[in-house]
């Protein structure tokens, strides 16, 4: 067997042997436990620190538009979010067309 084929083969043991475990232990895990509570908090700090430092320390073509443009958009699909019912396909929808449509008409 090549190498790639034997790397193959050991990516796809590793994936299986997770979701199998998973699996296992769905059944004696408690969505409400304070694990779960704590990867939840853990989970949206992160996205949290990562939308902030999209917002205030850009990279690449995003560096090129405003700031106050940036939080616009933000706030604007923010307000998208809670006016659909908590829909985050529409809310990152109308937050990026917002970016985008500030950024053209500047």
């Amino acid at each position: 067997m090549s190498d790639i084929g034997m790397l193959l083969v050991l990516c796809a043991l590793g994936t299986y042997l997770w979701r199998g475990l998973g699996v296992l232990l769905s059944g004696r895990l408690s969505v409400n436990g304070n694990f779960f509570t704590w990867v939840t908090c853990v989970t949206y700090a992160m996205i949290a620190g990562l939308v902030m430092r999209i917002i205030v320390m850009p990279s690449g073509l995003l560096a090129t538009s405003l700031t106050w443009h940036r939080l616009l958009a933000c706030l604007i699909g923010l307000g998208a979010y809670y006016v659909c019912r908590r829909n985050l396909l529409v809310a990152v929808g109308v937050g990026a067309g917002s970016l985008i449509v500030l950024n053209y008409l500047r």
